[in-house]
């Protein structure tokens, strides 16, 4: 067969992430991102701390202005520098190459593969509970949680396209769900029924810190969609798409979350909430009847819906930071047809099988939700430093109003500092010792000095040859 001379080949091509996102996959990112199992698991947490109806709908607000306020700036970020790569990369350009190691140590090998863990493992629980088993055995969670994450990866790794119609299918199984418990609260309340809704403040909780962690509870449930900043070297006009995307979403999560807990307050008790393991599923059970396995069925889609997009955004990370340098070169090569990047993708799924192991993943990772929120005070220390110095005569598509990166400096800074100030706990200390002294172990020989293992040009070159990966196009990476 003779080749067109108009045909490309795989040598003529730049070989580099495609631009594959529009508004509505990009879109899905954000939302697919932010609801996981947390609207129908936290709004007990979010009751529990603040004591009454009415300012635990006040939380639930401000905790999704507080991710709107996130998402603008991160826009502002992601559409100034243009780079994929999100946290890990303002923190490279904006504080310095240690200090976005370190972040991106923890986030590849430690938080990206626990979060794919214990989503899962919901998944797993909900799945084994519609089987006829006795009991819930914990090798058969942990095989279903391996089968699933190695078959999202591997769906992340043959397409970015697929993956993006699969991210707006979840995004769409999530959003009916949701709409149907809301369905069922207005049902409820056009008979009348309104159940906590008319008590207001009443036993509202006067003490401070528990106010904070009802906010930790809905955060937990309403954070996550800045991660369409990684992507943006994937979405199709980011000057664009990207804050529209950020708005559009958030605002659905907002209002539909809003929806969300009003129909549980109309038709669970305040007792009934608080002592249920699953609200959504208690709700089910008494609002929708014959309907109620369309609750624990749409958390499965939930879960892996999240973890496609952890998946899918977190991989870019690695493939960021092994562009700068700063992790092996082979994690940023790229599949030469699929246009995926193959090595980051691999190390995910290494990571998460190894990580699967041990029996509780879930007490490193709270400890780990502080360090975090450390990271973001210094995004923001970095987003003035591009503002006001290394950036400030580069023309921005969107800039935000100033009071809006100082609120969240401020609400950042509060997150780290309130786990120590309110229940101090030595773990604390072991975690930040644990991530920095490893990070230090690692960081001096192998990125200051440059220092190589033997024989790792004869395994990066088997890799290329095994699942046919190059580096980006020069240009691209620089």
């Amino acid at each position: 067969m003779v080749r067109s001379a108009k045909e490309p080949t795989i040598e003529s091509q730049k070989v580099e992430l495609k631009r594959e996102l529009g508004l509505v996959g990009a879109s899905s990112v954000v939302i697919g991102t932010i609801i996981g199992s947390g609207i129908f698991i936290s709004p007990k947490g979010v009751l529990e701390n603040t004591g009454s109806v009415a300012l635990s709908l006040i939380v639930w607000f401000l905790s999704g202005v507080i991710s709107l306020g996130s998402a603008l700036c991160y826009a502002e970020l992601a559409t100034t520098i243009g780079k994929s790569g999100g946290t890990y990369t303002y923190l490279q350009m904006g504080v310095g190459n240690f200090l976005a190691f370190v972040y991106a140590f923890q986030t590849i090998f430690i938080i990206i593969p626990g979060v794919v863990i214990i989503t899962l493992l919901t998944f797993a629980k909900y799945l084994v509970s519609l089987l006829p088993l006795c009991g819930s055995p914990a090798y058969l969670e942990k095989f279903i949680v391996a089968l699933v994450a190695v078959s999202i990866v591997v769906l992340n790794c043959y397409s970015t396209r697929l993956t993006a119609r699969f991210t707006i299918l979840t995004t769409f199984g999530k959003l009916s769900a949701l709409v149907a418990i809301i369905i069922g609260g207005i049902i409820a309340l056009s008979q009348g029924t309104t159940s906590e809704l008319g008590t207001g403040f009443k036993g509202t909780s006067n003490d401070p810190s528990s106010l904070a962690l009802a906010l930790y509870s809905a955060q937990w449930a309403t954070s996550g969609g800045e991660n369409l900043a990684i992507l943006v070297e994937e979405v199709k006009n980011p000057q664009k798409t990207i804050p529209r995307s950020f708005i559009l979403g958030l605002v659905i999560v907002i209002i539909v979350y809003l929806l969300a807990n009003i129909s549980y307050l109309a038709v669970l008790t305040k007792d009934e909430m608080l002592s249920s393991e699953a609200v959504a599923v208690t709700f089910a059970d008494k609002a929708l009847g014959k309907l109620a396995i369309i609750i624990p069925v749409a958390v499965m889609v939930s879960t892996v819906g999240a973890v496609n997009n952890t998946v899918f955004s977190g991989s870019r990370i690695t493939y960021s930071a092994a562009r700068d340098g700063i992790l092996p070169d082979f994690l940023n090569y790229i599949q030469v047809r699929q246009y995926t990047p193959l090595g980051a993708m691999i190390l995910t799924v290494v990571m998460t099988m190894i990580l699967l192991a041990p029996a509780n993943l879930g007490t490193v990772i709270n400890y780990l939700g502080f360090v975090e929120a450390f990271f973001n005070f210094c995004v923001y220390i970095a987003f003035f430093r591009f503002r006001f110095q290394t950036m400030k005569d580069v023309e921005r598509t969107i800039k935000v109003p100033l009071i809006i990166p100082v609120f969240m400096l401020l609400v950042n800074l509060y997150l780290f500092v309130a786990p120590l100030v309110i229940s101090p706990q030595l773990e604390y200390a072991y975690v930040v010792a644990a991530v920095l002294g490893s990070s230090v172990l690692l960081y001096i020989p192998f990125i200051h000095f440059k220092l190589s293992l033997p024989y790792t040009d004869h395994l990066v070159a088997w890799f290329q040859m095994l699942f046919q990966v190059c580096p980006p196009t020069k240009s691209e990476a620089e």
